[in-house]
């Protein structure tokens, strides 16, 4: 009887120190185990911030390969450089270069030069023009990119000489109208627009002859003034 009761005293003694031995370890064990769970799970979350951040980023890098909030404006009409005339006429090349200033997020001003004084057509014709222009402009985007589609009024002076092997009109002109156009932006600064220009124009023309003697005579004066298409351009631009 006693023996039993010594084995009963020393498992219970055992037990006992199991339970303050093992016990702690067993809780260790489940907090470093809720601790690598919490650690992994915060890796993941970790890593899906740092990819959410990656993309926005890469989105952000994308926006800003694009001039977003453009204040200036500056650029040339292909078409003038390789001879098409506003209207639609092949002649020969003219120089040509604009500058535009953007402001309150749907407003904006153009000023626009042209100049050409070429022979063509195997030098049997000359084409010379000045031509300024100052046409304000407003976007239907609202949010400042400057961007899409436009509508404007345009005011425009200028002269011309235009000569062949038998005549030769000179004068000067002067007009007014309304302008559209489109501007896509495509790269950085680059931007390409579409611009179509039309209205009222004054012309002084003063016709002249060459008689047998190949003197020049004065023939004929004529003031035209008609409504007509004055401004057809494909302008290239680098905005900043």
């Amino acid at each position: 009887m006693r023996t039993n009761r010594s084995f009963l005293r020393r498992m219970v003694i055992a037990s006992c120190f199991a339970c303050v031995v093992i016990a702690p370890v067993n809780v260790e064990a489940g907090v470093q185990s809720d601790n690598g769970r919490a650690t992994e799970s915060e890796l993941r979350e970790q890593g899906t911030n740092e990819r959410i951040l990656s993309a926005d980023n890469s989105a952000d890098m994308q926006q800003g390969d694009i001039v977003k909030y453009p204040r200036w404006n500056v650029g040339t009409n292909l078409l003038e450089w390789i001879g098409v005339m506003p209207d639609l006429k092949y002649t020969t090349w003219a120089s040509n270069v604009h500058g535009e200033f953007y402001f309150k997020k749907q407003y904006s001003v153009l000023l626009s030069a042209a100049y050409s004084e070429h022979h063509y057509s195997h030098g049997d014709k000359f084409q010379g023009f000045t031509s300024y222009i100052v046409e304000p402009r407003y976007w239907l985007r609202k949010d400042a990119t400057f961007q899409g589609f436009f509508g404007g009024i345009y005011g425009q002076l200028g002269d011309y000489n235009d000569i062949d092997l038998e005549r030769k009109y000179t004068g000067h002109f002067w007009g007014a109208g309304l302008s559209a156009g489109y501007l896509y932006p495509v790269w950085r600064g680059l931007a390409v627009e579409f611009n179509i220009r039309a209205g009222y124009r004054s012309t002084e023309v003063k016709k002249y002859v060459y008689n047998d003697a190949g003197d020049r005579c004065l023939c004929q004066r004529i003031d035209k003034n008609q409504f007509k298409l004055t401004g057809f351009a494909l302008n290239i631009s680098w905005r900043f």
